[in-house]
């Protein structure tokens, strides 16, 4: 019998046995240095919308998880229904992973995840190799804390955290570990800034890769990370007569972002806080930006966001969460009505705050239960908002009550 078809019919196996099992790992081929694991959950979640008002459930964001503030068009005057509920599966994840131990490169790993949530099912999330400090494919961009995401039921996050909602990007990136406390790691990401699709927007550089450079200090009492990005981006113009040709013009988006925990016995407290101009995808919302042509300059959003939570282990079965968070953008004036914060909303500051508790009622069996409020409000001589009723108001809020179940394996 092949090596190839050994390969086969141990993986059928392996399938075969996963759902009895809590992760499965196997070796491929007698004598090969390669093993295979196969891991994933299916994550069902119930919501129960309170004053929201969403101007689509299935269409604005199709097939994804419960939408936020960021998701709406409050300059929409027909006004929506205040309560609904909707129930999905599309967190639910499946992801196989290699480890091929060589003489020559030490351990080499490669990563395939999917999920349902998008358009295309399965969506991938990652499919990457680790080989030496090196990680190249669609990854966890370096942009994002893993260490430091508050722990949440409601799968997009609090409104504040860095990479809302969009925190995996293609990759090349090198991590040193410099000792026991110390870790370094740079990247160069695929820029995927947003513009407003004209051909005046300022749009993401694709010539250009997005860089961001990350410094964490880790010890038993936590952790406290430092990262800086910057995203490149351009606008093209067409010629305007047959004496004035085309013209190219770019501007450098920054940000920079503190982050951590800090532990209490089984407890834990975890912050993120970060600021910039031309954040992108690496912030809250949909950050477009802008050509501007009497200044002939492409404008940025001006952006901030934090986010703090405290995890309270109750006991091995039981954890609750209080979660705190918000964004803010400090000008409206650089970008045009149409394209003020995410989807025309003309946002200037938002809040959100989250009330949760998890029981595990297996080894790989949990039970989620959360309360979510979200308050925002405009700019000043902005676009009229309308609330629920259709009717002008100068601030809109939302709530919502969700539980999920997860069984992992």
């Amino acid at each position: 019998m092949s090596r190839s078809r050994n390969l086969v019919t141990a993986l059928a196996a392996l399938l075969l046995a996963a759902p009895s099992l809590h992760a499965v790992d196997l070796q491929s081929v007698a004598g090969s240095d390669t093993k295979l694991r196969v891991y994933g959950f299916v994550h069902i979640i119930g919501t129960y919308f309170v004053d929201e008002f969403q101007k689509d459930t299935s269409g604005s964001h199709p097939g994804s998880v419960a939408s936020s503030f960021f998701y709406n068009d409050f300059t929409d005057q027909s006004g929506y229904p205040d309560k609904q509920f909707q129930i999905q599966y599309a967190p639910t994840r499946l992801g196989f992973a290699s480890t091929t131990s060589t003489s020559s490169l030490g351990d080499i790993s490669t990563k395939i995840e999917m999920d349902f949530n998008g358009t295309n099912y399965p969506h991938t999330r990652l499919a990457q190799i680790d080989i030496g400090g090196w990680t190249i494919g669609q990854a966890w961009s370096t942009w994002s804390d893993g260490d430091a995401s508050p722990d949440t039921v409601d799968w997009a996050g609090p409104i504040g955290t860095p990479c809302y909602d969009t925190p995996r990007f293609p990759l090349i990136r090198y991590t040193a570990k410099l000792d026991k406390n110390n870790t370094i790691a740079i990247s160069a990401e695929e820029n995927d800034g947003f513009g407003d699709g004209s051909p005046s927007s300022g749009m993401a550089s694709k010539k250009m890769p997005t860089f961001v450079g990350m410094y964490t200090y880790a010890a038993d009492w936590g952790h406290v990370g430092i990262r800086a990005m910057a995203q490149n981006y351009s606008v093209w113009i067409p010629a305007q007569s047959a004496t004035v040709g085309s013209q190219t013009y770019s501007k450098m988006g920054s940000a920079v972002q503190l982050s951590g925990d800090v532990k209490f016995g089984k407890d834990d407290l975890v912050y993120s806080v970060y600021t910039g101009s031309g954040v992108g995808q690496y912030g809250t919302g949909i950050q477009e930006a802008s050509y501007n042509a009497s200044t002939q300059t492409i404008d940025l959003y001006k952006n901030t966001g934090w986010m703090v939570g405290y995890t309270h282990t109750w006991t091995d079965a039981v954890r609750s969460n209080l979660v705190l968070s918000g964004v803010s953008y400090s000008s409206d004036t650089d970008i045009p009505t149409t394209q003020n914060t995410p989807n025309g909303t003309d946002m200037k500051t938002g809040l959100s705050g989250n009330v949760n508790t998890f029981v595990k009622l297996a080894k790989n069996c949990e039970l989620g239960m959360e309360y979510i409020y979200e308050g925002a409000k405009p700019f000043s001589g902005s676009n009229v908002w309308y609330d629920k009723n259709g009717l002008p108001t100068n601030s809109n809020h939302a709530s919502k009550l969700e539980v999920t179940l997860h069984v992992g394996f």
